[in-house]
């Protein structure tokens, strides 16, 4: 398995998602090989690489009960986000994909361990989480790095 580039600060996601059941061995191992097994690398990307794995109703379930995030629909951006967040995701992965009514953000979490990040790099209105698949964040992710959404969006 690939070794993080941060792994103190990885270390208790890594182990709140191998005790839910989400990163198996055997998960874990698909994930690996389908990276191509690189010596180092992130946990985002690592988690992004395993949305084919992962289960989805699983990881949805996990959000929305352990990080109180809300789920509606597909996530979709970033087109529409481009005027209040033209940083992208940020370093923590955590990518902003619209606005409500009352102009808070919606943010759909790959890394709730670093909401607060997410929260600073925003400012205004406290923006609000949003339980999204793996697939759709690995689409947002790809959607932000295709719209130039500038250096924070790397995963």
């Amino acid at each position: 398995m690939m070794h993080f580039h941060e792994p103190a600060r990885d270390g208790a996601l890594l182990t709140e998602l191998k005790e839910f059941g989400l990163l198996t061995p055997q998960v874990m191992e698909s994930i690996d090989r389908d990276l191509d097994r690189p010596e180092t690398g992130t946990l985002n990307e690592f988690l992004l690489a395993g949305a084919d794995f992962i289960s989805e109703p699983d990881w949805l379930s996990w959000l929305i009960r352990q990080h109180e995030c809300h789920r509606f629909g597909r996530v979709t951006g970033p087109a529409e986000t481009l005027a209040f967040a033209p940083g992208g995701p940020g370093s923590e992965g955590n990518p902003p994909f619209r606005r409500d009514a009352a102009g808070h953000p919606w943010v759909a979490v790959l890394r709730p361990d670093r909401w607060a990040e997410t929260v600073t790099r925003l400012g205004g209105p406290p923006p609000r989480r949003a339980a999204a698949t793996l697939t759709e964040l690995r689409d947002l992710h790809d959607a932000w790095r295709q719209f130039g959404g500038g250096p924070g969006t790397s995963p």
